[in-house]
């Protein structure tokens, strides 16, 4: 796992170092802005939504009815004064399907609640100082399936709060592109929250068993890269490694974004999130149970609505 951890860390570092991409859309909190004096609020949301509907009838080639439901939202919320940054992100989705008949039940497909909030002072034009937190969990229950039709043999693996993830740190911003954020916090802190009766007493994510919060205490980097690669093609990548002072099972996540814009309201997107924790054991594809990669893309497309709001006082 170290090499494969090591591997990913080079080779986004070698990605970013080697990019010669001139950005013109960059995400507001990996810019170096110059404003003045003056006192500046930037907002922007996005509202998507992604439906597709499977219909058969008499349909000698087989297969299945679907039908499926996804919603996004995008939000930021940004505050600059002369070397003062602060910057607020939200992403949150959700998703159901149906699989086979009207009388089959919608199950989750997807569920997703990300907050980050990042305050920052210039020391100068390339380095901050930082303060980062951020938040990570899930609306509402999850479960391992195990029968396609039948409702009750579900098993309930995750719930709102259960697991959630908050991270928090200290440390200096550096910004050696335009388009690339890298933050080293030598002082981080990682709490595991499990509120979930059922779920911490059997010692889910990683928790003491009974228990409902894990804390941890390391270090921590953030490597955040946003840009146009031609036009209407944007992506982007977030990794976050922790390291824990008592050992040296790094954590991780990382999250990709691919963002086609087709017209004003039609876009296609494709995400991937990928997870690893040393303290969470997962029951893998060959029935073994032990810590595990946890992998997630998803391919949508759908329309799209944006919001912007700028102002100055």
């Amino acid at each position: 796992m170290k090499k494969f951890l090591f591997s990913a860390f080079i080779f986004s570092w070698a990605f970013i170092s080697h990019a010669q991409i001139d950005s013109v859309a960059v995400a507001a909190d990996i810019v170096k802005t110059k404003l003045g004096k003056d006192t500046v609020w930037r907002s922007s949301i996005a509202f998507g939504i992604n439906f597709s509907n499977v219909g058969l009838n008499n349909w000698a080639g087989g297969g299945q009815n679907a039908m499926s439901f996804v919603g996004v939202s995008v939000g930021t919320v940004e505050y600059h004064k002369n070397k003062v940054h602060w910057n607020n992100f939200l992403d949150v989705a959700y998703g159901f399907q149906r699989l086979g008949s009207k009388s089959a039940p919608f199950r989750k497909s997807d569920d997703r609640i990300y907050f980050q909030t990042k305050f920052a002072y210039e020391q100068t034009s390339k380095l901050r100082y930082a303060a980062l937190a951020d938040f990570r969990s899930q609306f509402a229950q999850g479960f391992n399936y195990y029968d396609n039709i039948k409702k009750d043999s579900a098993v309930k693996i995750s719930d709102f709060l259960a697991p959630a993830y908050i991270t928090a740190s200290l440390g200096l911003e550096y910004l050696p592109f335009k388009s690339t954020s890298i933050i080293f916090s030598p002082v981080s802190a990682k709490y595991t929250i499990v509120n979930d009766a059922a779920l911490s007493d059997s010692g889910a994510y990683g928790v003491a068993r009974g228990q409902r919060i894990r804390k941890e205490y390391g270090v921590s980097m953030m490597v955040k890269y946003k840009a146009d690669i031609v036009k209407n093609v944007t992506f982007a990548t977030q990794l976050y490694l922790f390291d824990n002072y008592n050992n040296f099972n790094v954590d991780v996540f990382w999250d990709c974004f691919l963002y086609l814009k087709v017209n004003k309201y039609l876009t296609t997107t494709f995400t991937t999130n990928l997870i690893y924790d040393d303290d969470i054991n997962i029951k893998r594809d060959n029935g073994t149970v032990g810590p595990a990669v946890q992998f997630k893309n998803v391919l949508a497309v759908g329309l799209v609505y944006k919001l912007n709001g700028y102002g100055v006082r």
